[in-house]
């Protein structure tokens, strides 16, 4: 998703609303609870390289720093303590 992607997604919203992140991966809910939230705290812009471990057959991650693959991303860093 780009950054204009999702300004106007939230266009569509009440600006006084909160906002929560979740995740259906595997690792991170569980059979008998509810699903975990998330809450943004921080949004910033960094240069970094996503790549895959095991040889792209793994979770994707970036490596930060500049390399000859890498780009700048616009990170929204989630907490749990919510």
């Amino acid at each position: 998703m780009r950054v204009k992607d999702l300004i106007s997604k939230l266009q569509d919203f009440d600006p006084d609303e909160s906002i929560a992140c979740y995740c259906e991966d595997e690792g991170l809910k569980t059979e008998e609870g509810p699903v975990q939230i998330f809450e943004i705290s921080q949004v910033t812009k960094n240069e970094a390289e996503p790549i895959r471990l095991d040889e792209d057959n793994g979770r994707p991650w970036l490596k930060f720093g500049k390399s000859e693959k890498s780009s700048n991303f616009v990170l929204l860093e989630i907490t749990s303590d919510v």
